[in-house]
Parts: C-alpha cells; sequence; structure tokens
C-alpha cells in the first residue's frame, strides 16, 4: 500500500518539459533556491522525449510548458503522463493568469498550474510539496480501493469456487491481455475493479441454482443471466465503478455474433473490456473445476477458444490471446 512520502529525502527527481532555453534556465535557477531536499532536473524538450523519459525512470513530480511546441501540447502530454499513472503529480506551467486553463489543468488531474511571470523559489516548493503529498493520498485511497475490491470478490467468489481465487486469476490475464490489446484501456483503474467484480450480481442467485452439477431448466437459466443486469445495478451505484466496470458486469456474457445476453450487442457494439474478458473467463472456466464437470486440458480450452473465433469471440482479441499464451509458455 502506497505510503506518504517523507520530505526530508535527500533527493527529488523532477521531470521538466519546457522548448525555451530561458524559461527553463529560470526554472533551473528556482529550483537551485529551494531548501532541502535537492532536486534532480531532467530536461526533456518535447512529447515525445517526456514520454521517452517518464517510461525509463521513475519522478517525483513533472513540470509541464502549458503551451509546449510541437505537434501534441503540453496539455496533450499532461494528459498522457496522467492518463497513463506514470506514478508522478503533474504542475502545468503558463505565461499567463486565465481560468480557462486553470479549469483545463483540473479536468485532467493536475496538481496545479503556475503562471511563470508569477512563480517564485517558495511558491515552487510550496506547490511541489503539496502535489507530492496529495499524489500519495491519492495512490493510498486507490490501493484501500484494490485491496477492498480484491477482498470482496474473493468472498463472492468463495460460494461457487472453494479457493475463492477465480476472481483473481481472470482478473490478471485479461490485464495482461488488455495491455496487449488496448494499452490505453488497461491503463483505466476502473478495468481491474470490473474484472474482479464481473460476477457480483450472483449474489441475488439461489445456491440451488448456482451450485447446481446437473443442467439447468429454462427458469432456472433465466434467473442465472439475470445476474448480469444485477451487477451492472449494483456497480453503477458506486461512484468509482459506474463506467467500465459496469460495463463489464453488463456485457461479458455477449457474444460477437448478437446471441449473447441481456442485450444481443453483437461485434463492437460490446465494450472492448467485456470483450478482452469474456475470452479469459471462459478459458478459465475450460481449465478449471467446475460444479458440472472437471478442468479440461490446456490444449483442449485453445482450441475451444478458437472455435468461437468470430462467433463468441472478437477474432482479434482471440489471436491477441492465444499469441500472449504461447509466449508465456514458451517463457516458461
Amino acid at each position: 500500500m502506497a505510503t506518504m512520502p517523507e520530505l526530508t529525502n535527500v533527493v527529488r527527481n523532477v521531470l521538466v518539459v519546457e522548448d525555451d532555453d530561458e524559461d527553463y534556465e529560470f526554472t533551473r535557477d528556482l529550483f537551485a533556491e529551494l531548501p532541502a531536499p535537492r532536486h534532480e532536473l531532467v530536461w526533456a524538450r518535447d512529447y515525445g522525449t517526456a514520454i521517452d523519459a517518464a517510461g525509463r525512470a521513475r519522478f517525483d513530480v513533472c513540470l509541464v510548458d502549458y503551451r509546449l511546441g510541437g505537434a501534441e501540447s503540453g496539455i496533450d502530454l499532461a494528459r498522457a503522463l496522467i492518463g497513463e499513472r506514470r506514478t508522478m503529480p503533474v504542475i502545468l506551467l503558463t505565461g499567463m493568469n486565465d481560468r480557462e486553463i486553470d479549469e483545463r489543468a483540473a479536468s485532467i488531474g493536475a496538481a496545479d498550474y503556475l503562471v511563470k511571470g508569477e512563480i517564485s523559489s517558495a511558491i515552487l516548493d510550496r506547490a511541489i510539496r503539496y502535489a507530492i503529498k496529495n499524489h500519495a493520498a491519492l495512490e493510498a485511497l486507490q490501493d484501500s480501493y484494490r485491496v477492498t475490491v480484491r477482498a470482496l470478490a474473493a468472498a463472492l467468489e468463495l460460494r461457487d469456487d472453494e479457493t475463492g481465487a477465480h476472481a483473481s486469476r481472470v482478473t490478471d490475464l485479461a490485464l495482461r491481455l488488455a495491455r496487449r490489446v488496448a494499452p490505453e484501456l488497461a491503463e483505466d483503474p476502473e478495468l481491474e475493479y470490473g474484472f474482479l467484480l464481473h460476477d457480483i450480481g450472483k449474489i441475488g442467485v439461489p445456491d440451488a441454482i448456482l451450485l447446481k452439477p446437473d443442467r439447468l431448466d429454462s427458469g432456472e437459466l433465466g434467473r442465472i443471466q439475470r445476474h448480469v443486469t444485477l451487477g451492472r445495478q449494483i456497480l453503477a451505484e458506486i461512484p468509482y465503478l459506474k463506467g467500465t466496470a459496469a460495463a463489464i458486469a453488463a456485457a461479458h456474457h455477449e457474444r460477437w455474433d448478437g446471441t449473447g445476453y441481456p442485450n444481443q450487442l453483437q461485434g463492437e457494439e460490446i465494450p472492448l473490456a467485456a470483450r478482452i474478458f469474456s475470452v479469459v473467463d471462459t478459458f478459465d472456466a475450460i481449465t478449471n473445476d467446475r460444479p458440472y464437470r472437471r478442468a479440461q486440458p490446456f490444449e483442449h480450452a485453445i482450441n475451444e477458444i478458437r472455435k468461437g473465433s468470430g462467433t463468441q469471440f472478437d477474432p482479434a482479441v482471440v489471436h491477441a490471446f492465444i499469441e500472449l499464451l504461447t509466449e508465456t509458455r514458451v517463457a516458461a
């Protein structure tokens, strides 16, 4: 779980993204005036260099010129760094005091915005301290969400999985697949929560149906299929789960050919997160014991997934999934 940083750390690593030499030198000189801890600056002149730097090293804070030159603006860079959860707060630097800039900075999750002509070493020091402190608090809150959701998912799974491990298994594998299929989607914190709580609606399904070892009759099948609608309703009432997570709960039993449930969505009408999850969920169901049958071999599961490509599953997701599993087995 994330912990609050000590403000007496020996060094803070700072990424400064500025395309103007004089402005960078001014910012560098301000940092030289700051009290302990010492600040180690890395200078990036453009969007691409900044993204590369953020991918190669961990920074405590990033300062970005709002009017960064090039095809992508400073606001584009800030959005990318924050959206990709590069584990650091972002402060925007601007040449004018403008309410619209303030609102845009807040809307993308920037920690602050500072007006270049009004920055003193004291203002900069305070902004950085608060940005780092607030970022650590947010990380701690997100960690607590994750721990709570994983515990809830495990408890729910104990009804039809004695180990309570199904939710964690499918979530870990589905996240790996999502990073391959849609890296931007994989950065959405709701994705993990949605994968973990995909079957939360089963809380409304009686044990006699959920654990029945024989084939379900039409009435029982209808009851169990309603778990997706109930799951969406439950998650839609929780602010940080009402988007992607609720969509996964609602659509992970839809089929690519439009014959799934509850809404008979077809093809790309099905949210991508649900298309990713349905492949992984099916694979896990085949390769692990279920109330109605024993686990099947890996090769059998892969063949079943291939057969479902273009009917039950998105073909592109199937292709990526088989590649992922093949590479994983070779590496092992």
